[in-house]
């Protein structure tokens, strides 16, 4: 039990202070309604298909990616979170191949999260900066 304890922490540990993966990925899906950005602040999760993986390291096709505010354009965040809210993408559409850089979404984020994926218990990434 102990052995099995210090492999899951230990597992942890290197996903938590991994720097960031850059990948290139296709929206696949964007899952429900976003809601407004009037109601509060949230990070909204998309499933992205993995296309290549240019820094760091992700072994899944398809990937779970938390982004801050969607319907804000990218590098247009003004709140605490601008630093992790970079790029050039000002609209989140279906089929639309985005270059992201990624952090894990827990301990980079506490706020609410609109995830319709609730089944799926992989891994859920918080995208820092989305360009085209």
């Amino acid at each position: 039990m102990l052995k099995k304890f210090l492999l899951i922490l230990s597992v942890f540990a290197v996903f938590s202070f991994a720097g960031p993966i850059s990948v290139e990925g296709r929206l696949t899906e964007i899952p429900g309604k976003m809601p407004s950005n009037d109601l509060y602040s949230y990070v909204y999760v998309f499933k992205y298909k993995v296309l290549s993986v240019t820094s760091g390291k992700i072994d899944a096709k398809e990937i779970l990616v938390g982004v801050y505010n969607p319907l804000i354009a990218r590098g247009k965040v003004k709140d605490k979170m601008a630093d992790k809210s970079k790029g050039n993408v000002g609209e989140f559409k279906a089929k639309a191949k985005h270059k992201l850089t990624l952090i894990p979404l827990e301990g980079n984020w506490d706020g609410a999260v609109e995830d319709e994926y609730f089944d799926d218990e992989s891994p859920r990434y918080l995208a820092i900066e989305v360009n085209e």
